[in-house]
């Protein structure tokens, strides 16, 4: 497969088999392009098209079904679930499908555990709502696993589509847009070390070790994922608990949101380290 240009935002359409995909896929695009049947590993292969939304590219994947492992243990579900993988790696924002009648999974939390770490946005949509009658409370459900599955990140909440009556999702596509362009934000360098410090004062540093690390300054270093190095005294002395914290307290602040930002934590040296171990 060809690498997919970095001016074009690529969408990758997952989830667990006879979700909807392929149908989503079919209406976006107003195509019969990939194959729709009841029986699920229908779709196998990945198919891939572009469409143009607010003079933006859209390179839209439509993938296979991903299963538990213990369920994709066949050749052909292991192809699936390598397409679907590359469709994942490929993507700028992965829109993860799911039933309203059906429970999030194990399996659908490993996915999307998978699609963070790997710095890629992040969508939920709820399809075939068609077959619910309490919509809003199955959305809250949602609303509160995805809160509370994915406390490192500041997620969106699900939209709700069924994908048999859909007409061009602007909102979702909308949310794509912004995804993306916070994906490549550059942030000012003042303005993040005063978040930082915002939230260090709210919330006191813990000891460690019966010192309490110090925390100097911090810069962003990437974006495509946004990465910020945190430097200090024993920064990397940190508690996890803590780093999730100021996680949160920057993508609250600078509205990150609907996708992961990573924290380096950098331990400045001991200016008299040396002097110690010199021999007089």
């Amino acid at each position: 497969m060809n690498k997919i240009s970095s001016g074009v935002i690529t969408l990758a359409i997952v989830g667990k088999p006879n979700v909807g995909k392929s149908t989503f896929f079919n209406k976006v695009l107003n195509k019969d392009l990939s194959p729709v049947s009841e029986i699920p590993g229908t779709t196998k292969d990945l198919f891939i098209d572009e469409i143009s939304y607010k003079n933006r590219t859209f390179k839209l994947i439509d993938s296979g079904g991903l299963k538990r492992k213990a369920k994709s243990k066949s050749d052909e579900q292991q192809y699936i679930t390598k397409e679907s993988l590359k469709a994942i790696y490929l993507a700028d924002v992965v829109l993860f499908m799911i039933e309203a009648d059906k429970e999030f999974t194990k399996a659908d939390k490993q996915i999307c555990r998978l699609v963070l770490d790997k710095g890629k946005g992040l969508i939920f949509v709820i399809n075939k709502i068609d077959l619910v009658e309490e919509l809003k409370k199955i959305k809250n459900e949602y609303i509160y696993y995805i809160k509370n599955l994915f406390s490192d990140a500041l997620l969106s909440d699900p939209f709700s589509i069924c994908s048999l009556k859909l007409e061009f999702p602007k909102k979702i596509f909308d949310e794509v847009i912004s995804i993306h362009s916070r994906l490549r934000k550059n942030f000012d360098h003042k303005d993040l070390n005063e978040a930082l410090q915002e939230a260090i004062n709210k919330n006191k540093i813990p000891v460690y070790s019966k010192f309490r690390p110090k925390i100097k300054y911090i810069k962003q270093v990437s974006t495509r994922p946004i990465i910020f190095k945190i430097f200090g005294n024993q920064a990397n002395k940190l508690s996890l608990d803590y780093q999730k914290y100021l996680a949160k307290c920057l993508s609250k602040k600078f509205n990150i949101k609907g996708f992961k930002i990573f924290l380096k934590f950098v331990s400045s040296e001991n200016p008299f380290k040396s002097k110690k171990n010199r021999i007089i």
